[in-house]
C-alpha cells in the first residue's frame, strides 16, 4: 500500500468513525442512497444535512472531497454500499472487544471518574440470573461496622433465594476477632436460606504462609470482576484497592478454571 493510498484510507476511516460517533451514519448512508447527496453536493447541502452539528458538517465536508477524489465520484448506490460494508466492520469489530472498567477504592480525586469497588460489587451481585462465583481472602463480620458486609452478604442471599447457583470460594485460615471465613459467613448468613455452596483450599500442615489470596466475582460466566479488595468494610470503602470488571470470555475462562480447581480435587467442600 502506498503513502498516499494509506493516507486517503486514514482520511476515510477518520470521516466515517466522526459520524458514527455523532450518530449521523445512518442518516448520511440514506442521504447517498436516496441522491440528497453526491460527489458534488455545495456546502449548501452539507450545512443542511448537517443541522447544525459542526463536527457531522466536518465530517461529511471530508466524507464527499474522499468520494470525489479518491474513489472517482463513484454511483451513489456503490458508494453507499462501501459504508454500509464499513459500518457492519466496526460494528462487528466493537461486539468482539471485551467491555473493561477499571474499579476503585479510595480517596475521590478531581477529574478521575472510576467506580468505587463496592459499588460493582453490588451491581454484580444483584445482576446475576444463573451462576454466580465468589472468591476471597478475608470476610469481615459484624465487627467491621456500619452494615457494607452485611449488605452484601444479604445480595448473596437473594440470589440464593431467587435460584442463582452461588458457589463461595473462601480461605481457611483465621481471621480477625478469632474467627475463619466460614464461621463469620454462617454468623451473617440469614437462618431461613440455604447455604450456598461452600470449597476452600486445604493449606498443608507444613507451611502457613500459603493463602488463598485471590479476590474474584463472576456472574453467570460473563460478568466478572477481579480486585485486590477482601470482602471487608475498609476493602470496599476506605483502603486504596484497584481492579478491573471484564465482560465476556473472560468471565468464563475464569469460571472453568475454578471448575478444574475443583474437578481436580484441589478446592474441597469447606466443613471446619
Amino acid at each position: 500500500m502506498s503513502a498516499s493510498t494509506d493516507s486517503d484510507a486514514k482520511a476515510l476511516a477518520q470521516s466515517v468513525r466522526q459520524l458514527i460517533n455523532a450518530g449521523a451514519f445512518a442518516e448520511v448512508i440514506s442521504a447517498i442512497e436516496s441522491g440528497l447527496l453526491t460527489p458534488q453536493s455545495g456546502s449548501a447541502s452539507i450545512a443542511r444535512l448537517a443541522a447544525g452539528r459542526s463536527a457531522v458538517q466536518e465530517a461529511l465536508t471530508r466524507l464527499l472531497r474522499s468520494w470525489n477524489e479518491q474513489f472517482d465520484a463513484q454511483s451513489n448506490t456503490v458508494f453507499a454500499l462501501q459504508l454500509v460494508a464499513l459500518n457492519e466492520a466496526v460494528a462487528q469489530t466493537a461486539s468482539e472487544v471485551t467491555p473493561t472498567e477499571v474499579v476503585w477504592t479510595g480517596p475521590k480525586v478531581e477529574g478521575s471518574y472510576l467506580r468505587a469497588t463496592r459499588q460493582v460489587v453490588q451491581d454484580i451481585i444483584g445482576a446475576a440470573q444463573t451462576e454466580l462465583l465468589v472468591v476471597g481472602y478475608w470476610l469481615a463480620g459484624k465487627e467491621d461496622h456500619e452494615g457494607i458486609i452485611n449488605d452484601i452478604i444479604e445480595l448473596i442471599a437473594n440470589a440464593v433465594m431467587r435460584g442463582v447457583k452461588v458457589t463461595m470460594v473462601l480461605d481457611e485460615g483465621e481471621k480477625g476477632y478469632g474467627k475463619n471465613n466460614r464461621d463469620t459467613l454462617i454468623s451473617l448468613w440469614p437462618k431461613h436460606v440455604v447455604l450456598p455452596k461452600l470449597l476452600t483450599w486445604e493449606i498443608p500442615p507444613d507451611d502457613k504462609h500459603l493463602k488463598l489470596h485471590a479476590k474474584v466475582l463472576v456472574a453467570d460466566r460473563h460478568d466478572a470482576l477481579v480486585t485486590s479488595a477482601n470482602l471487608t468494610m475498609y476493602a470496599l470503602d476506605r483502603n486504596m484497592e484497584m481492579g478491573v470488571r471484564v465482560q465476556g470470555q473472560p468471565g468464563e475462562r475464569i469460571a472453568q478454571h475454578f471448575d478444574l480447581l475443583q474437578v481436580k480435587g484441589i478446592l474441597v467442600p469447606y466443613r471446619n
